[in-house]
């Protein structure tokens, strides 16, 4: 059982408010809803009648008691345990890589510090190909990464689609989508680094477009910058463009990834707890939240 969906729900039941409850759980109401929707299909039982100021269905009446009780017994045996030696703070070592929505991420992690505050996070954005290395040598504990599809452990949090991005003024603007061929020529500006490189590049050689590379940058925020002085065009998470420019789709582009977690060579109590709490985040409401990224 997820003692923090636990937690959720008697935040819930003890205030009378899902709203209440997520200030009492030091979270977001998203995160907590999608909390207890994931403890009500772990019971299969409907626990909150949502239409009557979240009150206790029958079944939630009769789980109370009994979830208090889990956390009590939790806590008891986390003071039993603790008695008769020096309390241990956990540390928990997480990697990610750059140009991911780094708001909603770190929005994450400042919710868990919360939630756990015996926990010692440290955190280290590099490349995927640095962070699978520390990983493997026991550097890190955990580390969000793009998942291959053989990442059958791992954790999926969610999936990072790419648009091509062009300054207002751009002749392509007014358009909603484009073709590789319309770029050739293009003042094109590129992460070296970035994970649709390797496919981007593909595409290019395989329907022979040159785009005129003008720029390149350590970051996708340094990308978009580029394209908002109207210096060039990029190619961009699909979170990352706001109004300041122009964004299409790019049909023949179709690759994207599964961003997720994906756990160190040894099991870690820290990671776990890590690992639960970012399966009950709301990532999909994150989303429809303006967001500027890294």
């Amino acid at each position: 059982m997820n003692l923090t969906l636990i937690r959720y729900f008697m935040a819930v039941a003890e205030t009378g408010s899902f709203t209440r409850g997520a200030e009492r759980a030091n979270v977001t109401q998203p995160t907590l809803s999608a909390g207890i929707k994931r403890l009500e299909e772990s019971l299969d039982a409907i626990l909150f009648d949502r239409g009557r100021a979240a009150q206790l269905t029958p079944a939630g009446a009769r789980f109370l008691p009994r979830a208090r009780l889990l956390l009590q017994e939790w806590t008891a045996a986390r003071r039993e345990l603790r008695q008769d030696s020096r309390p241990v703070r956990l540390r928990l070592r997480l990697g990610y890589i750059p140009g991911l929505p780094l708001q909603r991420l770190t929005a994450l992690l400042g919710s868990f510090t919360a939630a756990h505050p015996d926990i010692a996070m440290e955190v280290l954005e590099a490349p995927a190909a640095t962070l699978a290395k520390r990983l493997d040598m026991g550097r890190i504990d955990g580390a969000v990464l793009p998942l291959d599809d053989g990442d059958d452990h791992a954790l999926p949090l969610f999936r990072q689609r790419y648009l091509l991005a062009v300054p207002q003024s751009h002749a392509l603007a007014h358009r909603s989508s484009a073709r590789i061929s319309d770029l050739q020529d293009q003042p094109f500006a590129i992460r070296p680094q970035a994970e649709i490189m390797p496919a981007a590049e593909k595409l290019f050689d395989t329907l022979n477009v040159r785009p005129r590379i003008i720029g390149r940058a350590e970051s996708d925020a340094g990308l978009l910058a580029l394209v908002e002085a109207g210096i060039g065009i990029a190619i961009l998470p699909h979170w990352l463009p706001g109004d300041t420019v122009a964004t299409l789709t790019l049909p023949e582009l179709r690759d994207t990834h599964r961003i997720g977690l994906v756990r160190g060579r040894e099991d870690n109590a820290a990671l776990q707890q890590f690992r639960d709490f970012a399966a009950g985040h709301d990532w999909d409401a994150a989303a429809r939240r303006t967001v500027i990224g890294h």
